[in-house]
């Protein structure tokens, strides 16, 4: 049997957000449609946010992905496209 590349982008991150906390480093997962998906919360050394940000760009976040972000306390927005096609349209 030959595995399929999942081509269904409806749970997919493209965007990361990231939020300042002192006890923990997290960040926001959003959908290409701005929709909130879940939360990453890396308390151990920071490596998986870490490579998440090396594998997207900096971008300015969408409104919406904004408006979120700052409702949940967001002390600074530092938002990366983690769409490729994102990232060159950025």
């Amino acid at each position: 049997m030959i595995p399929q590349k999942n081509i269904n982008h409806h749970h997919t991150a493209r965007y990361l957000v990231l939020l300042d906390q002192d006890d923990a480093r997290r960040a926001l997962l959003f959908a290409q449609d701005d929709r909130f998906l879940g939360e990453v919360i890396d308390d151990d050394n920071g490596l998986v946010l870490d490579n998440l940000m090396r594998a997207g760009n900096l971008c300015p976040p969408p409104r919406r992905v904004a408006e979120y972000a700052r409702a949940a306390n967001a002390a600074s927005l530092l938002c990366f496209a983690l769409d490729e096609e994102e990232a060159e349209a950025a």
